[in-house]
């Protein structure tokens, strides 16, 4: 998976929130597990030919669905545009950002409306970072990601700056977090069965809202859409 903290963290002994959360349901189920680190698109592209098992967490669209089968939402993720604190843009449609050059990272699924969108200057980058820092030299109007780990971000790459920017009133989309298992994988529909019970079990007896309380440190997870 992608370093994608406070969700994913490959500096945390646990993973972040969202890896520790599928690693113990994961562990409740019965399954032993390695966890790695690798580029977004390169993650998907590992469990899709079975090179890796499970995509720890990723957003839902028609075209993913047809090689992976998804688990239920285990968090939910807000995902915003952010700009220069002084500038002027908004928006209610994304018509009202025609024109506007706005950093994106390969292969991410924003939400239907933007992805669909052919009136948005879409610049990819490999990176939330980058297109952050861009964002702050003015060379793009917007970026976008879940608002807490572009929060995370600033603080951790760019600390300081946090006052420079704001984000845009309107969310682009609320999208829930999933497990994704490969359709070729020959125990898929098992894995996700047995996840999705062990998450229900870890929200009855509490330790599903103990393990996120351990990475709170300033921001409160989406639990419901």
């Amino acid at each position: 998976m992608e370093h994608w903290p406070p969700y994913l963290d490959r500096y945390h002994e646990n993973h972040g929130a969202a890896a520790e959360l599928v690693m113990t349901a994961l562990s409740r189920a019965g399954y032993d597990y390695t966890f790695s680190y690798d580029n977004w698109s390169h993650t998907l592209q590992g469990t899709e030919i079975g090179v890796l098992d499970i995509v720890v967490a990723g957003w839902y669209t028609d075209e993913r669905a047809q090689q992976f089968v998804y688990s239920e939402p285990y968090l939910y993720n807000r995902i915003s545009f952010i700009k220069r604190k002084n500038d002027s843009v908004d928006y209610t449609s994304m018509e009202d950002l025609r024109g506007e050059v706005i950093g994106i990272v390969s292969n991410y699924a924003y939400g239907p409306e933007f992805d669909g969108s052919n009136l948005l200057i879409k610049l990819p980058n490999n990176h939330l970072i980058q297109n952050l820092s861009l964002l702050q030299q003015g060379k793009l109007d917007l970026t976008l990601d879940d608002e807490l780990v572009i929060r995370h971000q600033l603080r951790t790459f760019m600390p300081g700056t946090s006052e420079q920017f704001a984000f845009l009133t309107k969310p682009v989309s609320i999208r829930g977090l999933h497990i994704l298992v490969s359709r070729r994988h020959q125990n898929h529909e098992q894995i996700v069965s047995a996840f999705n019970q062990a998450l229900k079990q870890m929200k009855e007896d509490g330790s599903y809202q103990s393990i996120l309380e351990k990475y709170q440190d300033g921001f409160t997870f989406r639990t419901q859409p």
